[in-house]
C-alpha cells in the first residue's frame, strides 16, 4: 500500500511539472521572422536585432515590435492581463530577456527604430558599462520605465525616415543594374 501511495505521489508530482514546463515553453519568445514579421504598433517590419521586442500572450501568439517604446504603447493601450510574457533583446548578445528583468539606458540621441532612444541590457552591471563607454545615458530599471516621458526624438525619425527611403532607393538602382547585367 505504501508503493502505491508513494507511486501516486511522484506521478502526481511528474505530471504536475510536466504541465508546468508546457506553460513555460509556450511563453518562450520565438526567433524574429525577417521579411514577415510587422511591428504591432507602427507595422513597420521588424528586423531581427537588439531592438525587437516580442510579447507572448496567453492563447500563444506572439506579437513582435521593432522598439521598446512600441511595446510599451501596446501594453499601455492593452494592458497586461493576457500577456505570459514580455521579451527585450540584450544590446550586446541579442539574447531574449524577461521585460522586468532587463535595466536599460535611455539617451534621447540613442538611435533606435522609432526613436525613443532605450537599449535593453541583460544586467544592470552591462547597462552601467554601456554608459560610461559612451559618456552619456540615464540608467533605467523596469520600475523606473512607468515615470518615463516616452517620447520620440522626431529629429531622428525624420533621420530614419530619409534614410529608409534612400536605403530602398539604392537597393532599387542595385536590382536594375543586377536585371542589366
Amino acid at each position: 500500500m505504501k508503493k502505491l501511495v508513494k507511486f501516486l505521489f511522484v506521478s502526481m508530482i511528474l505530471s504536475f511539472l510536466a504541465a508546468c514546463g508546457s506553460d513555460e515553453e509556450r511563453m518562450e519568445p520565438r526567433a524574429v521572422n525577417e521579411g514577415e514579421d510587422k511591428c504591432e504598433i507602427c507595422h513597420m517590419m521588424v528586423p531581427d536585432d537588439h531592438h525587437a521586442t516580442q510579447i507572448v500572450l496567453t492563447d500563444g501568439r506572439h506579437l513582435m515590435f521593432d522598439d521598446v517604446g512600441d511595446m510599451w504603447v501596446w501594453l499601455e493601450e492593452q494592458g497586461d492581463e493576457e500577456v505570459d510574457g514580455a521579451y527585450v533583446r540584450d544590446y550586446h548578445t541579442e539574447e531574449w530577456i524577461l521585460f522586468d528583468e532587463a535595466t536599460f539606458v535611455y539617451h534621447e540621441d540613442f538611435r533606435t527604430p522609432m526613436a525613443y532612444g532605450i537599449y535593453s541590457f541583460a544586467s544592470e552591471e552591462d547597462a552601467i558599462s554601456f554608459q560610461e563607454e559612451e559618456g552619456m545615458g540615464d540608467i533605467l530599471s523596469y520600475e523606473d520605465l512607468s515615470s518615463h516621458s516616452w517620447e520620440r526624438n522626431m529629429e531622428l525619425m525624420e533621420e530614419h525616415d530619409h534614410d529608409h527611403h534612400d536605403h530602398d532607393h539604392d537597393e532599387d538602382e542595385h536590382v536594375e543594374e543586377t536585371k542589366e547585367e
